[in-house]
């Protein structure tokens, strides 16, 4: 009797599997390297941009990269203040807004931003990829909290 049961079980497993990942595929669920990349999208904070696009723009600084940045831009007083709204991180700066090279001491301190420039906004500075003009970070114009 257990010959005639194990086929029939191993058949319920294989429509079960495929039922689940059925549904999976239908609510676009995809895995990657064994986890669900949907609620990896939730938790690196990609709200506000298609998936996978910030994640792969903006640049993994720290809070205290963040401050030297804002320290070493404030200090560059002949920067002018661009003037259209500020674009998000991973948006393309409008090709009429004018980039700044960041300071040396800032890029030494920062080796993340090597290579980047910046633009100050009314209310932000943001740092930008000058091959692509996509804003890979954002840094609000007020001293940050420590």
């Amino acid at each position: 009797m257990q010959r005639g049961r194990r086929p029939a079980l191993y058949g319920m497993m294989i429509v079960l599997v495929a039922c689940v990942a059925f549904a999976a595929a239908k609510h676009g669920h995809r895995w990657v390297g064994g986890q669900d990349a949907w609620a990896m999208d939730e938790t690196t904070g990609s709200t506000g941009s298609p998936p996978g696009k910030r994640a792969s723009t903006e640049l993994a600084l720290s809070d205290e990269q963040r401050e030297r940045i804002y320290e070493g831009v404030m200090h560059v007083a002949d920067a002018p203040v661009a003037q259209p709204p500020a674009p998000a991180v991973a948006d393309a700066l409008p090709a009429e807004v004018a980039m700044q090279d960041l300071p040396a001491g800032v890029t030494r301190d920062v080796p993340p931003v090597r290579g980047h420039k910046f633009v100050k906004f009314d209310d932000r500075i943001v740092v930008v990829d000058p091959a692509s003009r996509l804003v890979v970070a954002m840094i609000p114009r007020y001293k940050l909290l420590p």
